[in-house]
C-alpha cells in the first residue's frame, strides 16, 4: 500500500480529535456517571504509576512505551474532562476553558515523544488532576461548595509534589505546575471554570408558569426558525403582564444547591444593569434536570438577559430577549 501523504498524515490527529469529540458528546450524554468518574480515577492512577517510572527511567526499560502509556491516560482523561466541562459552560469564561482543554487534547496526539521530559508531564498531570478533583469531590460528599474546588487543587498540587520527590529526577521542575494552578485559581477568582457538575438542561422565557400534576406548562412564543431556542427572543408584553423565566439544570443525586436568575437589562450606554436577583432552592437526582422558575413585575422594554447562576457566581446559562410593547400569540407546551 502507498504511504499516506505526509500533509493528511500531519492533520489527522486533530481531525481524529473532533470526530471522537462528536461522539463523546452523543455517548456521555448530558450528565456525569458514577462509572466516569471511577474511568478517570483509572487514568489518574494510571498516570500517576508511569510518572513515577519515568521519573526512575534508569531503572526501566523501554520508556517509550512508558510514555505512549502516559500519552494514552492523558488523552483519556483530557477527552473526558473536555466533555464534561462543555457540558456546563455557560458563558464565554467557561467556553475558553474548554477551548483550553481542547488544545490540551490535540498537542497530547503530537507530545508523545516529549512526555519523558518530566517538567511537561507533571504539568499536564497537575492540571488534569485539579479539574478531576473539582467535580469528583463534588460527587463524593454531595455539595458544590467552593470549599471543594481549593482542596481538589491542594489534593493535586501535593500529589505532584509526592511524584517529584518519588520520582528523584534531578533536571525536571514542578514550577510550571504551579504556575497552571495559580492561572487556575484566577479564573475561578473571576467565575470563569464552568460550574460542573451542574449542567444547564433548558431555558426559556414565557408568559407564564405553572405547576400542573408532576411537570409545569408555560405559554411561551414560539422560536420560529430558530430551532436552537425554547423560547422567542422577542417577548410581546400587554399591559403590566409579568415575564417568567423557566430553567432545568440537572444536578447529581443528594446533592441541593440554590440556583440564582440574574435579571439584566441594557441601559442608555450600552452597558447590562442587574436590575434584581431571584433565588431558588434545587435537588439533584432527576434525569431531566431540576426545574424552577422566577418571575418579574415592571418590565419596560429594551434588550433583557436572564442569567441562571450557581451559588459561587459560576454561570450555568442564560437566555436574551428584548421586550416590545404588543399582544403575544402564544402557545402553552408542557415542561
Amino acid at each position: 500500500m502507498p504511504a499516506p501523504l505526509p500533509r493528511v498524515s500531519r492533520y489527522a490527529p486533530a481531525v481524529f480529535f473532533i470526530c471522537g469529540f462528536v461522539w463523546d458528546a452523543v455517548t456521555l450524554g448530558r450528565k456525569i456517571k458514577p462509572v466516569d468518574l471511577f474511568l478517570l480515577a483509572a487514568y489518574l492512577a494510571g498516570a500517576t504509576v508511569i510518572l513515577v517510572m519515568l521519573g526512575r527511567g534508569a531503572q526501566f526499560r523501554g520508556s517509550q512505551y512508558l510514555a505512549a502509556m502516559l500519552q494514552f491516560f492523558f488523552g483519556g482523561m483530557f477527552s473526558a474532562l473536555l466533555i464534561f466541562y462543555f457540558l456546563s459552560s455557560g458563558g464565554l469564561g467557561g467556553y475558553l476553558v474548554v477551548l483550553s482543554l481542547a488544545a490540551l487534547l490535540i498537542a497530547n496526539e503530537f507530545l508523545g515523544n516529549r512526555y519523558s521530559e518530566l517538567t511537561l508531564s507533571w504539568m499536564l498531570y497537575t492540571l488534569s488532576a485539579c479539574m478531576f478533583f473539582n467535580f469528583a469531590l463534588a460527587h463524593l460528599f454531595r455539595s458544590i461548595n467552593t470549599f471543594w474546588f481549593y482542596l481538589g487543587t491542594l489534593i493535586a498540587v501535593l500529589l505532584v509534589l509526592v511524584l517529584r520527590r518519588v520520582s528523584r529526577h534531578e533536571t525536571a521542575t514542578v514550577v510550571p505546575s504551579i504556575a497552571a494552578v495559580a492561572l487556575l485559581l484566577v479564573f475561578h477568582l473571576f467565575n470563569l471554570i464552568p460550574p460542573v457538575p451542574l449542567v444547564k438542561k433548558q431555558m426559556l422565557i414565557a408568559h407564564d408558569v405553572r405547576r400542573e400534576g408532576r411537570g409545569y406548562v408555560a405559554r411561551i412564543e414560539s422560536p420560529g426558525w430558530r430551532i436552537w431556542r425554547a423560547s422567542s427572543p422577542t417577548f410581546h408584553r400587554s399591559g403590566n403582564e409579568a415575564v417568567y423565566c423557566f430553567t432545568s439544570v440537572f444536578v447529581p443525586n443528594g446533592i441541593r444547591t440554590t440556583i440564582r436568575h440574574r435579571w439584566a437589562r441594557v441601559n442608555r450606554d450600552g452597558e447590562w444593569v442587574t436590575m434584581d436577583v431571584r433565588p431558588f432552592a434545587i435537588t439533584g437526582g432527576r434525569e431531566g434536570g431540576y426545574r424552577g422558575y422566577t418571575l418579574k413585575q415592571n418590565v419596560i422594554p429594551g434588550r433583557w438577559r436572564v442569567t441562571a447562576e450557581s451559588e459561587s457566581g459560576a454561570t450555568i446559562g442564560f437566555v436574551e430577549f428584548r421586550v416590545v410593547e404588543g399582544e403575544a400569540d402564544g402557545r402553552v407546551v408542557g415542561l
